[in-house]
């Protein structure tokens, strides 16, 4: 449907207008097949970090589209509109960017954030566990630090690009400490004893791949901590703060391609 949008800037407008274009074009047409198929689109990722798309709430100095997050938000809601799956993975490839973006060191910032938002990269979020999905707290998969490096041991459900992903933000418990015992940590794809479970049989966003994330004695290394130890909890937090807008955008794009649906069936 057509919206009346308050944007901040021509460049704004033009980015939406390119939005409009990407997703008209080379999104709703796929959409229906790759859903039915349970078929993860990795090229649609490609092309959309080849335009820009990945990467638009980020700083500019570290590889990001600068624009405000409403703008952001807008664009989700555009390509949600013609792919909801696909609009689901640029959110969590966002909140997986949240950590180093916000809480990583200088020099995390000049290395792994320019590679994450590059638009070449895809990230996954690992929070939630079997009993641990509404209470991040409960978490037990974790990580102990043994001769410079970390090891983890432990399983993360729920995974949306699970096993499909080139880098995971993963949250492990570090201590015992109830409120101050979960680390944050970027862990890449290639990392032996790493592994994805079968991807789960969903009844939509069929080609979002969503997973189990198997820890088996996963070496982390000691720089690619998170923030302080023990801050993991505050992290997380924070990035679901704004992950909870990005998803709330995929929401109002699914429900005006109902409504377009609906005004088209009644006609």
């Amino acid at each position: 449907m057509k919206v009346e949008r308050e944007l901040p800037s021509s460049e704004a407008q033009e980015l939406l207008e390119l939005t409009i274009d990407i997703a008209d074009k080379e999104l709703a047409p796929r959409a229906a097949e790759f859903e039915e198929e349970g078929r993860f689109p990795r090229e649609v990722f490609h092309l959309l970090g080849e335009t820009g798309l990945l990467t638009l709430p980020f700083a500019e100095d570290v590889g990001g589209g600068g624009q405000p997050y409403a703008v952001y938000l807008q664009v989700l809601e555009e390509l949600a509109a013609r792919w909801a799956a696909v609009a689901v993975g640029v959110s969590v490839h966002t909140l997986s960017c949240h950590a180093v973006s916000a809480f990583g060191s200088a020099s995390q910032r000049q290395t792994l954030l320019p590679w994450q938002l590059s638009g070449t990269a895809l990230g996954a979020y690992c929070l939630s566990e079997e009993h641990a999905g509404s209470d991040p707290s409960a978490i037990r998969a974790r990580a102990a630090h043994d001769g410079g490096a970390w090891v983890a041991r432990g399983t993360k459900a729920w995974v949306t690009h699970g096993g499909r992903a080139d880098f995971y933000t993963a949250f492990l418990r570090t201590s015992e400490d109830p409120r101050n015992g979960i680390s944050c940590f970027h862990v890449d794809a290639g990392s032996p004893g790493l592994s994805a479970g079968a991807p789960e049989r969903k009844m939509g966003l069929r080609s979002s791949t969503t997973a189990v994330m198997n820890f088996d004695d996963v070496h982390i290394p000691e720089d690619r901590l998170i923030g302080e130890p023990g801050q993991g909890l505050r992290i997380a937090l924070s990035a679901l703060d704004a992950g909870r807008l990005g998803i709330a955008a995929v929401a109002v794009g699914i429900a005006q391609a109902a409504l377009d649906h609906a005004v088209d069936y009644a006609r």
